[in-house]
């Protein structure tokens, strides 16, 4: 659900960010959608699943692409993102040492290799035309968070996305949320 705060906080959109702890979750995963959260709750619609959610917070406020292309070339890199993602947390939750450290080591090094390419090859600014979009932002948390708390561990191979992270970073609703956001787990 964190790349969805980061849309709304970019998009300076007041939003109520509800965190649960297991026993709340417990009490009320028989009542929610599918069994699970994150949810969202927008102007009386309820909205569930963690991409989907976030794919139309980026088109309601902008952040998804001026057309079809640009919209399918930012779910291009959000689907790169998550199986970096998958991979991590198939080791992460499965307690795995030796394939967290493969991940660690050599897939997410693939992955952003990949990816510093895809940016190179559109600009070297943003992934997806000439402004931020949202797989801008996924890559700044990945980058930040990584999955079950195993971010990357170096982006000096990958001048690009460094750069377009620290520039992300200092956008100011991005900076204040990330110096004002809990920690949690996930």
């Amino acid at each position: 659900a964190e790349i969805s705060r980061l849309i709304l906080s970019y998009s300076g959109v007041k939003f109520t960010d509800e965190r649960l702890t297991p026993e709340q979750f417990g009490a009320i995963k028989s009542s929610l959608p599918y069994n699970q959260i994150p949810i969202l709750n927008y102007k009386g619609q309820i909205m569930c699943q963690s991409l989907s959610i976030a794919r139309f917070l980026a088109a309601e406020f902008g952040l998804a692409g001026k057309n079809n292309m640009e919209s399918a070339q930012a779910d291009e890199i959000v689907d790169a993102v998550g199986d970096l993602q998958k991979a991590i947390s198939k080791v992460v939750f499965g307690k795995d040492e030796k394939g967290i450290q493969n991940v660690l080591d050599n897939v997410y090094p693939a992955g952003l290799a990949n990816l510093e390419k895809m940016l190179v090859s559109r600009g070297g600014q943003y992934f997806v035309g000439n402004n931020l979009t949202w797989a801008d932002l996924v890559v700044f948390q990945f980058t930040n968070d990584g999955m079950g708390g195993k971010p990357p561990k170096d982006l000096t191979a990958y001048p690009r996305i460094s750069n377009l992270c620290q520039r992300v970073g200092q956008v100011p609703n991005i900076k204040n949320w990330m110096e004002a956001r809990p920690v949690t787990a996930m």
